[in-house]
């Protein structure tokens, strides 16, 4: 400590040549002073004027960066040259991350990941450092580029496993977390990569239908190619996206086939469809179709001029008629049979499917009652909301949503309910509270459904 306070006397002295040689003996002894000592080290060369050692430049940057002294960091990588920069490459990417993280500065730090991946990809070394993957999993676990970048750095590894997981993410978050406009040019992008890797083996199945399902069918060849995504994907989610093509394809016999193979999925949810295909719900339920009155047997129209309507401040303005018979009868089933959670989802859905919200809503209630797990919970509240929504019950269908948000820990049924609370509070007319949620969710995630054109839309009026 002593000769510290030496030398940065000495230092004031301007004695700087003998503070450099004296400093670089101690330097060579491994001092525990090391850090104080490599500070006036490098004032010492810096006020000569001489070129300062890039590894003295970095360890410094090092001990700095460690105290959090991040803009000192910043002002140290200045002193190395660009040539210097190039050898030193990670050690300063590492200093770098760090620092942005630190700030706040978000758009840098991901600049920093992105440009890192194009490296290693046009210097064909495919390895992510831990400290790299880290600040992905940390800041941009969802990132689609990112992700693009990984796979092609996979397939670079020949990682098959690891290249397959991130495809799969890559294609299910293109479908069900983007706009129906940006889903095409994402398929396209995954379906590139996927295109331009070597011993692709089963991925070139993926491939496949990213490029279909972004540009349809142009050869005869690729009828094929649909055939093998038919054998080869048994995983639920995809198999609905195989439905879902054969659909866009107007394959409608061959999907109506297929959609039976997806029915006896044992991961078969219709809450799927729901969400994210909900024009495939008809390959699974037929509406119930109501036989009209015969003219004779019709209801006569009542005189209007005679009648008067009577208000009552009691009575909901969207009280209903009398259930309708059939209404009742499916109550009473449901009052006195006894079915699992799942079958009274599925029940849900059948009599939504057939216009009948009243008898959904008592189904979904009582899956809610005995559901045992959040996963059952929160898929049946989510079908008690789309009752309450078609009910007009919008007071309870509020509730029924900040009561799942309690149990929801997943991302999209976070999202998922707080898009049900946005669209409560826009036909509530309470328009600030429905540009909060859709704010909340675009800070989730800036492509969920149509949420930033209800925002825009919210902004205008």
């Amino acid at each position: 400590m002593e000769s510290i306070i030496q030398f940065r006397q000495m230092m004031a002295d301007s004695k700087f040549f003998e503070v450099q040689k004296l400093i670089e003996v101690q330097l060579a002894l491994k001092t525990e002073a090391r850090y104080e000592l490599l500070k006036i080290y490098f004032d010492s060369l810096k006020a000569q004027q001489k070129n300062i050692p890039v590894d003295i430049t970095l360890e410094l940057s090092e001990l700095e960066s460690e105290n959090n002294q991040h803009e000192i960091v910043l002002d140290l990588l200045k002193e190395i040259s660009s040539d210097q920069h190039q050898k030193f490459y990670f050690r300063i990417l590492k200093l770098k991350m760090k620092a942005a993280a630190f700030q706040g500065q978000m758009d840098l730090l991901y600049k920093l990941i992105s440009d890192f991946y194009l490296r290693q990809f046009e210097k064909q070394v495919p390895a992510i450092p831990q400290i790299v993957s880290e600040y992905v999993a940390k800041y941009f676990q969802h990132d689609f580029n990112l992700k693009l970048k990984e796979l092609a750095l996979s397939l670079l590894l020949n990682d098959i496993v690891a290249a397959e997981k991130l495809t799969q993410e890559l294609i299910l978050s293109s479908v069900e977390k983007s706009s129906p406009k940006g889903i095409k040019t994402k398929l396209q992008s995954v379906g590139d990569i996927l295109k331009a890797g070597q011993n692709k083996s089963f991925l070139e199945i993926y491939q496949n239908y990213c490029l279909i399902a972004a540009n349809g069918v142009n050869e005869k060849s690729e009828y094929k190619k649909i055939v093998e995504m038919i054998i080869f994907f048994d995983d639920f989610k995809f198999q609905a996206l195989v439905l879902n093509l054969l659909h866009q394809l107007n394959f409608t016999e061959e999907a109506k086939d297929y959609a039976s193979a997806v029915r006896s999925n044992k991961e078969y949810n219709f809450v799927h469809f729901d969400k994210y295909f909900p024009h495939l719900k008809s390959y699974f339920v037929q509406p119930a179709v109501r036989k009209n009155l015969k003219s004779e047997e019709q209801i006569p129209t009542p005189d209007l001029k005679l009648t008067t309507k009577v208000k009552s401040e009691i009575m909901p303005s969207h009280f209903d008629m009398e259930d309708s018979e059939d209404d009742q009868r499916f109550m009473h089933l449901l009052k006195y049979q006894t079915y699992t959670t799942d079958q009274l989802c599925d029940l849900a859905v059948s009599f939504l499917q057939s216009e009948m919200p009243k008898v959904a809503l008592r189904a979904s209630e009582i899956a809610l009652a005995q559901s045992v797990d959040d996963s059952s919970f929160l898929k049946a509240s989510y079908l008690k909301l789309t009752c309450q929504l078609q009910l007009q019950d919008l007071r309870a269908a509020l509730d029924t949503c900040l009561v799942a948000m309690t149990k929801a820990t997943s991302r999209d049924d976070i999202l998922s309910f707080l898009y049900g609370q946005a669209e409560i509070y826009i036909r509530l007319n309470q328009k600030k509270q429905a540009k909060n949620i859709l704010s909340k969710i675009l800070s989730i995630d800036s492509k969920y459904r149509l949420a930033k054109e209800r925002l825009d839309k919210l902004n205008e009026i």
